[in-house]
């Protein structure tokens, strides 16, 4: 069965430039816009599942172009396309403007790409005004609204597609995909490859081998490049090969691979609110207790000592939690300096949850393999943790942040 004649551009920057054209238009104008959002900490994979599930929503729901199939690179052309579209499609960071310089992964893959990251808008371009009844959003890798964003658009979740557990929300959405695979990003490619097959294939090849590079990264930084046996599964599989196998001539997804990687760890300079800040996410449950959840891309000892000892990082620990209103603070680090390993620290900032640290030791130690923080290899003398806190080396080496977080908000749901 043929299609009809496919508008499509020419490049990501081509797109991502008209879009969000089209967007601030439309919100001054008070039109209908749909709003692509990943989770809360905006991480690679958020990032480009984000960009690729509007990108291609974007090509399938689009008129056709006259005169020709490819759009012309004319600032007038690429508006005229967006004008001819009934919503326009935009992907969004779920952080400020001023924090997409805390991810550095997101600037290499950038320089791969056509645009530069000022191209993609962040929650620091929704203007105050947006009525939510003109919203309609899209959530990629996760399957909850959360905040900033949930008290004002909650009602407005039209579609899904996520990899996390699923926490029966929005069952109406359609598509709603929620389903295990190491990176969101292998879903969304795999929603429009399968559903939207003829379209796919149709895309020019400048432009399978620029999203080809845009899902690599998440997919392959996400399950250890393919070997976290753990992680990885058909699903990725298959979407990388095919990615692959489009990327063009001289492409080396293991030196791609590193260099994300090195690109990710590079937190040196960054202050403690920043490293805290860099990777985070927050839930609230039914019981109003709210949990954060900062992972850092170093041992724990590393952070604490960058802090100045245990002191000045409780400190700083207490305020970030403090400005988020934060029931319940948790830090989750992996190191690969001196051989893999995880730590975990856990502080119960008030009376109702003080005693969230020992219930979850109790409760899991035999499922993570907690040991006591500083060992050995810390070089540090034994630290003194605040009433409330708790911090382990935790010696299963498998358990993420998305299989713990379920863990601690289930006890937490308790309190």
């Amino acid at each position: 069965m043929s299609i009809r004649k496919m508008a499509t551009f020419t490049s990501l920057k081509q797109f991502l430039v008209g879009a969000k054209q089209s967007f601030n238009s439309s919100v001054s104008l008070n039109n209908h816009v749909n709003i692509v959002v990943g989770n809360e900490s905006a991480d690679l994979d958020s990032f480009a599942s984000s960009i690729l599930y509007a990108f291609l929503d974007t090509i399938i729901k689009a008129p056709s172009t006259p005169g020709s199939q490819k759009i012309g690179d004319s600032d007038t052309e690429v508006s005229s396309f967006f004008q001819r579209l009934k919503t326009p499609t935009i992907p969004l960071l779920t952080i400020p403007r001023n924090e997409v310089a805390l991810r550095p992964e997101h600037a290499y893959l950038a320089s791969h790409l056509s645009f530069d990251l000022s191209d993609i808008p962040t929650l620091s371009d929704i203007p105050t005004h947006t009525k939510p009844s003109r919203v309609s959003l899209t959530l990629v890798d996760h399957n909850v609204l959360q905040p900033p964003l949930a008290p004002r658009f909650s009602e407005c979740v039209t579609a899904v597609i996520d990899h996390h557990a699923d926490e029966n929300a929005y069952l109406k959405a359609s598509p709603r995909i929620i389903f295990p695979a190491g990176s969101c990003t292998s879903l969304v490619a795999n929603y429009f490859r399968t559903t939207y097959e003829a379209h796919w294939n149709n895309l020019p090849a400048s432009i399978h081998s620029e999203i080809a590079r845009l899902a690599l990264a998440p997919i392959l930084v996400d399950t250890a490049n393919l070997k976290a046996q753990s992680k990885v599964t058909s699903i990725d599989v298959v979407q990388a090969t095919g990615f692959i196998e489009n990327v063009g001539e001289g492409f080396d997804n293991n030196a791609f691979y590193k260099s994300l990687q090195d690109a990710k760890s590079d937190i040196s300079g960054l202050s403690i609110d920043g490293l805290l800040r860099k990777d985070y996410k927050q839930w609230k449950e039914s019981n109003d207790i709210v949990l954060g959840v900062s992972a850092i891309t170093r041992s724990l000892s590393w952070v604490v000592k960058q802090a100045g000892g245990v002191d000045n990082f409780t400190k700083e620990l207490e305020k970030y939690a403090h400005d988020r209103k934060v029931d319940i603070a948790i830090v989750m680090t992996t190191d690969n300096s001196d051989g893999f390993r995880r730590d975990l620290l856990i502080w119960g900032l008030t009376d109702r949850t003080k005693s969230f640290a020992q219930q979850f030791e109790e409760g899991v130690d035999d499922k993570f393999k907690l040991e006591k923080w500083p060992n050995e290899k810390d070089a540090m003398a034994e630290s003194v943790m605040v009433e409330g806190m708790k911090a382990w080396t935790q010696a299963s080496l498998d358990l993420s942040r998305k299989q713990v977080a379920p863990v601690l908000r289930e006890i937490a749901s308790k309190l």
